[in-house]
């Protein structure tokens, strides 16, 4: 019977259920599904959790299961490592995964998982490290609990969102493609490249940014601007459009300057990308949007006409099979269009077992799942053992020549604990030269979790500086030599080349000034980071400005006392 995989996403209005499985043709059947408003969109962690449980169970849904996962609370880092054994990957990643939990304010629950990149130009492989808060992770894990269903973990919703445009889209190995899915509070980015998943991340904002525009800007209530947004918004650029009435137009003009939030993720996306995957070519040949936040009307034409890629509405209701499903069910799936496209590609992701595994579980409910997969069936084979030796025991009696040949058994044994306590022996120095090793290990991943919160820290005070004419023209990541308390120390260092145009009444200059001020100011809150500017600033043609600037990160770790290897006697 084929595997039932089922993807749940809880947003901030709507609860997702969807439930498929594959058929001997490949072909992909919907077995649940559906989509339920919450009561509000202010409900506690704990409130939204129970009436997504309860929402779950009318559906009746079974099998493995993904929640979706996004926002401020998910954090996805990348990081390089050399081809090396599985079980030093573990340990590295481990060690990696402590050292963001320990950046984030820990209690966090991470997964990882080695990215099919083969083409950088370091020759380390791609990891992918994704980490969520538990006070967000766990309402959504005990949602899924109380719904019987086996809970496989939560998966970061850009992950869901490539998974479904590989499964039912038309992703080519010749090409790169952004895949955007916009919801209602969070956008997050998958970048697709030959055809297999080579970034991801979360951003903070998405249609509600809209809404929240009108609300501000034609002072109405939110309710009221979400039913301007939907029947008369209207994002095709001047000069395309053609506005049914002056209400439509006077709504456009309010959403326009909201778009380049969207413009924005993407090209910071690409950016990051580059810097993170070290792979030289990842421009994008075009662009994808899904999820509800895609479907307001004329910004596919808005995304194209500022990104100069083609830009396509993803709707994978076509490619899927709906006929286990009622006629109002259908109905109902697909007016939803692209918003279910995410959570259809967590469903394909649970039931497909050599699907990729970025499955994010507290650490209770790992060891719980292992225990039950792992532990209990060697457990119950052991007492089924014990019991067939207690019974050819009594079988045996108490014969002298019996007795003899147990003594020869338990003597093998005694040789075999003697041979035993050698290994473990060995293992005890084999463990203490790998921790002999985590310095250098520790210094080999440092610069891509750097490279990331600096790139942050830049995107941020570009975001809320509005400085819409800086453009970042190359980015150059590196670990270099410097003297820190007299003695030498390789510390993560970025450069940033950066062009000011003018799109506005700000001359360039001026721009770049108070630029350099915000970072500046922004780089000294956070504590171990130094900011520098590299050369004055150089104008160039068309009034432009070009300038160079430098940030470095000064907290790196030192090196820890020799770990005691112990003696390989036990304790």
């Amino acid at each position: 019977m084929a595997a039932v995989g089922t993807g749940v996403s809880i947003g901030s209005r709507t609860v997702r259920v969807l439930s498929v499985k594959q058929g001997k043709d490949g072909s992909w059947l919907v077995t649940k599904a559906l989509t339920a408003p919450l009561s509000s969109a202010d409900l506690s962690p704990a409130r939204r959790a129970a009436e997504a449980r309860a929402a779950i169970q009318t559906t009746g849904a079974k099998g493995q299961a993904l929640a979706s996962l996004s926002g401020r609370d998910l954090i996805v880092r990348y990081t390089q490592v050399p081809p090396v054994p599985d079980w030093r990957l573990e340990m590295l990643m481990n060690f990696e995964i402590q050292e963001v939990a320990e950046q984030s304010g820990g209690d966090v629950s991470a997964a990882y998982a080695l990215l099919d990149v083969d083409d950088t130009t370091s020759g380390d492989n791609v990891v992918l490290v994704a980490l969520a808060k538990n006070g967000y992770l766990k309402p959504h894990i005990e949602a899924l609990k109380g719904s019987n269903l086996d809970v496989l973990g939560g998966c970061p919703r850009a992950v869901g969102a490539f998974w479904a445009y590989k499964e039912n889209g038309h992703l080519r190995h010749d090409e790169t493609v952004v895949i955007m899915h916009i919801g209602n509070e969070n956008t997050d980015v998958a970048i697709a490249r030959a055809g297999v998943l080579l970034f991801a991340r979360n951003v903070t904002g998405g249609s509600k940014l809209f809404t929240d525009a009108l609300v501000e800007n034609m002072r109405v209530n939110p309710a009221t601007a979400e039913k301007l947004k939907i029947t008369k918004g209207n994002l095709t650029p001047r000069g395309q459009a053609r506005y049914r009435d002056s209400g439509e137009e006077k709504v456009a003009n309010n959403l326009m300057g909201v778009g380049g939030h969207f413009v924005s993720a993407f090209n910071s996306s690409v950016m990051f990308a580059k810097a993170q995957t070290k792979v030289p070519d990842c421009q994008p040949d075009r662009m994808v949007v899904m999820g509800a936040g895609a479907m307001l009307r004329g910004l596919p034409e808005y995304l194209e006409s500022n990104l100069g890629v083609p830009v396509e509405v993803f709707d994978p209701l076509d490619s899927i099979d709906l006929s286990e499903l009622s006629s109002e069910a259908q109905n109902a799936l697909r007016q939803e269009q692209g918003a279910i496209a995410s959570t259809l590609g967590l469903a394909q992701l649970a039931a497909d077992a050599d699907a990729p595994q970025v499955h994010i579980l507290p650490e209770a409910e790992k060891k719980r799942r292992e225990f039950a997969q792992q532990t209990m069936p060697m457990l119950i084979g052991a007492a089924i053992l014990a019991i067939a030796m207690v019974l050819a025991f009594i079988m045996a009696g108490s014969a002298y020549d019996e007795a003899v040949a147990e003594k020869g058994q338990l003597d093998q044994l005694a040789r075999e604990f003697n041979e035993n306590r050698g290994l473990a022996k060995a293992a005890s120095d084999r463990v203490a030269k790998v921790n002999d090793e985590k310095f250098r290990l520790r210094r080999m991943v440092a610069l891509g979790p750097a490279t990331q919160r600096i790139l942050d820290l830049i995107e941020n005070v570009i975001n809320e500086g509005n400085f819409e004419e800086i453009h970042i023209t190359n980015v150059k990541a590196s670990m270099n030599e410097i003297t820190v308390n007299g003695e030498r120390e390789l510390v993560p260092e970025v450069v940033i080349d950066a062009m000011v145009q003018s799109v506005g009444s700000r001359p360039p200059a001026e721009a770049q000034t108070a630029f350099s001020v915000g970072a500046k100011s922004s780089v000294q809150t956070k504590f171990g980071l130094e900011y520098a500017e590299i050369g004055a600033p150089q104008s160039s043609g068309a009034g432009s400005v070009e300038f160079k600037f430098r940030i470095r990160q000064m907290d790196f770790p030192e090196r820890e006392p020799a770990a005691d290897a112990g003696n390989g006697e036990g304790s």
